[in-house]
């Protein structure tokens, strides 16, 4: 099959076509939709095990690793508000804000995977924000509260990403 060069271009466009559609349908790489890097989903007491292994990691690993933690943190909510036990999801918003502090102390321009933990970041922001709009409405306060803590640490990271 020849080709003319019009053509060739057509399917170039094509390509770049699907390329892109797939790059809006698949945002994030899969790590950043499961709460560990197995895809399975993190339990409070591993969670608290990362936590700890975020604590004793150098300072440059810290952000990361904490924005790792505020994400099986937030897919624990997720889960426990889907379940109805509101009582254990608002322990665990408590826990997001602690952790989201976190993030926010050891972020810094000199911090590695700065990029990846950001764009952790901006997915679990858009998670909170989907869980915002299906909370009952004691709850709801509470959830606004941690979102926007949250978005204010992505805002700083995304900050800081763009400084580089």
């Amino acid at each position: 099959m020849v080709f003319q060069c019009g053509s060739s271009s057509r399917v170039r466009q094509g390509a770049d076509l699907v390329l892109l559609s797939l790059l809006f349908l698949f945002p994030l790489s899969s790590s950043a939709h499961a709460s560990s890097p197995d895809g399975i989903p993190l339990d409070a007491a591993a969670l608290t095990q990362m936590e700890q292994r975020a604590e004793a990691a150098q300072p440059r690993d810290q952000c990361y690793m904490f924005t790792q933690v505020l994400h099986g943190l937030t897919e624990l909510a997720g889960r426990q508000f889907a379940a109805g036990d509101d009582t254990d999801a608002a322990t665990t918003l408590d826990r997001i804000n602690v952790v989201a502090a976190k993030v926010q102390q050891t972020s810094s321009a000199n911090a590695k995977r700065l990029k990846n933990a950001e764009m952790l970041l901006d997915y679990t922001t858009r998670r909170l924000t989907d869980m915002a709009h299906i909370v009952s409405g004691s709850e709801r306060a509470v959830m606004q509260t941690t979102l926007q803590h949250v978005d204010r640490v992505h805002t700083q990271l995304l900050a800081m990403v763009f400084a580089r």
